[in-house]
């Protein structure tokens, strides 16, 4: 994207104008949403912040590039916050002189790729994990939906179950992931997933690193979805233990793969 340079005494005055229209709750809301929408590596701001809320649409806004800055500010114009027509026309005229719609269709076109990548490698997993794994795909696919619909704990316990399908078609038995990765004389090597990896070639120390990993997401898995609701845990905290969770299952299919 090429660069936008626009002053920030101009931005601020945008976000004056905004604070104008908004409840705090609601500038907190907004702003931590677009963070997120865009992937921003910028801090998500706290229900309990002290500041006014011009402060924090300034301290935040500030903290954008420039081409957010400005998509950020024609959002909301947009959305029709902005009623009175002198603070209406400044930042009418402001968004017009910056091509603020060249530069949202630019970080459109972004996000759209971003997404499609994300999908794309999701498809490409899910066809993985179903030639050979049915059920395994069966209850990853069921906990992807559990998750958007916001059912947490079920959501968690069928990534669980999806992981445990997967080593049972792998390792040919019933066990629970708790024996698969069960050590004999604390050695790694002798548990059910360490002998089949041992005998795919991998070494000690990757054995048990990817065993280790297992055993700490099974450990929550129990006790926060298996048994009840996933208190303590944010939403960020499901997301990391289910891409952990894939992640440890696309790299056991590529395991299995090369046979």
């Amino acid at each position: 994207m090429g660069k936008v340079i626009i002053p920030i005494i101009s931005v601020h005055r945008c976000c004056q104008i905004i604070d104008g229209y908004m409840q705090k709750e609601q500038i907190i809301d907004l702003l931590n949403a677009y963070i997120k929408q865009n992937h921003l590596d910028v801090e998500k701001i706290h229900e309990d912040d002290k500041r006014r809320g011009w402060q924090i649409l300034c301290d935040t806004v500030d903290e954008f590039n420039d081409a957010n800055k400005l998509d950020f500010i024609g959002q909301v114009f947009d959305a029709q916050y902005i009623t009175t027509e002198f603070d209406y026309d400044f930042i009418d005229e402001f968004l017009e002189k910056y091509n603020f719609k060249d530069v949202q269709q630019e970080i459109f076109n972004q996000l759209a790729m971003f997404s499609s990548d994300a999908i794309k490698a999701q498809q490409e997993f899910s066809t993985r994990l179903g030639a050979a794994h049915p059920q395994a795909l069966e209850e990853w696919n069921r906990s992807i939906d559990l998750f958007r619909s916001r059912y947490y704990s079920e959501s968690g316990n069928d990534i669980r179950k999806s992981l445990e399908f997967l080593l049972r078609d792998m390792l040919e038995n019933k066990t629970s992931i708790e024996q698969q990765v069960k050590e004999t004389d604390k050695d790694v090597l002798k548990s059910n997933l360490g002998k089949y990896l041992s005998n795919k070639g991998i070494n000690k120390i990757n054995i048990a690193f990817l065993i280790n990993i297992i055993t700490s997401i099974t450990h929550i898995a129990n006790e926060k979805f298996k048994h009840g609701e996933p208190t303590g845990l944010s939403e960020k905290d499901l997301r990391f233990y289910m891409n952990e969770t894939f992640l440890v299952m696309q790299r056991l299919l590529d395991i299995e793969d090369n046979q």
